[in-house]
């Protein structure tokens, strides 16, 4: 029995989303992905097809999240934000059966290069399933069949496609009840997006241990604080430039420290900020996970060792954690079947963070992903942004790193060599919109003579800072 039936059996009319003033409860989310599930069998999906949705975080996209649950059909979600050459890289990679998204985003699909899957509109979705008289999804839950596939950033500037199993979501729902004892009167406060692990993450856990939600489709520090003010909401997960906004905002101190829990990921997190955490007694849990763990598997409550402060955490129960040549590997069951296409894990994966596990089982992280940048809680892979920089006319070499910030935690930073003078800053980052994303985009420009490079064609950064001219 799915985690979605066993809750219409025991909770029907609980509550399970709340968005803005509307609110859903299991039974009527449970009607929609009924009827989501019959028009995607009529459609041929059958058993671990993959299907990729391309919608905003709203509550439809949940529904069909579980609607493919349901079918054990392989749920894709994408950012409705990336770009043509984003999105085709993805769909030749994963090559799906079926695209999802809606009437808004349709534009967006003429623009599509690659040969596509047939596209489906989730506001016609059910009317679609109606002429369906004989329902019969005979689908049997498997703990070994992927359940869905996240899009991570890799080091070749191609995203890394992040098979997870039914297993794996119950093994890491399971070690953070384990963890922060859910309660059926928590409301969970999601404002990451709900194609990234983050998101999805927190949606599963209340699917499965019954509480609520409370759905913010984007991240804007004055409506999450007024979402935290006007509804019962207990536990939230930011990253720390969320967090410090948050902070920045009259009134938010106040409402921070009303929460059981505040979970703080997706990049380090500013000494200072944790000093101000522990000053002001906020119950902050900081957290250290990814994609290819089904979020996090190590936590560290900080007002009980605030001594700790530095450190990343613990793992959680299952999980084993060690340092080969300085890189931390994790093992368990919440660890990612494999990437696509390429060898399965067997439960062991190296993260090529570089860290060490010291006494009492502590984790110290020295650097998360030595390849990448990490700003605002998005990985930044340089080579990506070199590439587009060296697309545009009169550029002829660029080094893209990450620089600390007290707003963003690190900010993506791009040193270029140009062979004409007249380029600003302005247009740098027009043109760069048509091939990233935004977060991609360099805050910073800096104007160097050259690159220096050793004679394996690295980069030596501090030569690199010598002679530049901002522009």
């Amino acid at each position: 029995m799915s985690w979605l039936q066993n809750q219409i059996l025991q909770n029907s009319e609980k509550l399970f989303i709340q968005k803005g003033d509307q609110q859903y409860t299991i039974s009527e989310v449970g009607n929609m992905v009924s009827t989501y599930s019959r028009a995607l069998i009529k459609e041929g999906i059958s058993r671990q097809d993959r299907i990729l949705i391309y919608l905003p975080s709203t509550v439809e996209f949940i529904e069909i999240i579980l609607a493919c649950f349901e079918i054990g059909a392989v749920a894709v979600p994408i950012s409705p934000k990336l770009t043509e050459s984003e999105r085709d890289a993805i769909n030749d990679k994963i090559q799906p059966k079926l695209i999802i998204t809606n009437w808004q985003l349709k534009p967006i699909h003429t623009s599509f290069s690659l040969p596509l899957a047939p596209v489906s509109f989730i506001e016609e979705l059910p009317n679609a399933s109606s002429g369906c008289s004989s329902f019969n999804n005979d689908y049997k839950y498997n703990t070994d069949d992927i359940a869905a596939i996240i899009l991570t950033s890799g080091t070749t500037g191609t995203p890394k496609a992040v098979q997870l199993t039914y297993g794996n979501f119950e093994a890491s729902c399971n070690n953070w009840n384990g963890f922060l004892q859910f309660q059926k009167t928590d409301q969970f406060l999601c404002c990451l997006p709900l194609h990234h692990i983050g998101g999805l993450a927190v949606m599963l856990r209340a699917l499965k241990f019954g509480f609520s939600i409370n759905l913010v489709s984007t991240f804007e520090a004055q409506l999450v604080l007024n979402t935290m003010i006007k509804y019962p909401v207990t536990i939230i997960s930011l990253v720390p430039t969320m967090l410090k906004r948050i902070l920045d905002i009259e009134g938010g101190l106040t409402a921070l420290k009303t929460l059981r829990w505040i979970l703080l990921g997706g990049g380090p997190s500013p000494e200072y900020l944790l000093d101000l955490c522990i000053k002001k007694q906020l119950n902050i849990v900081k957290v250290y996970g990814m994609s290819e763990t089904c979020s996090g598997t190590v936590g560290l409550k900080l007002l009980d060792e605030p001594h700790n402060k530095l450190y990343a955490g613990r793992p959680f129960s299952g999980a084993k954690i060690w340092s080969e040549n300085d890189e931390l590997h994790i093992s368990g069951p919440m660890v990612m079947k494999g990437y696509v296409g390429e060898t399965e894990t067997n439960n062991s994966h190296n993260t090529h963070d570089l860290g060490r596990v010291d006494e009492d089982n502590l984790i110290f992280l020295d650097i998360r992903r030595k390849d990448l940048i990490i700003t605002g809680g998005e990985n930044v892979n340089p080579i990506e942004v070199e590439e587009a920089l060296l697309k545009i006319d009169g550029i002829t070499d660029a080094a893209v790193v990450g620089m600390e910030d007290e707003e963003w935690g690190q900010k993506v930073v791009a040193y270029i060599v140009i062979s004409e003078f007249g380029i600003r800053n302005s247009d740098l980052k027009i043109k760069l919109t048509e091939q990233l994303s935004n977060f991609k985009i360099p805050k910073e420009f800096i104007q160097v003579p050259n690159i220096p490079r050793n004679e394996l064609g690295k980069i030596e950064y501090e030569k690199l800072q010598k002679s530049q001219i901002p522009i």
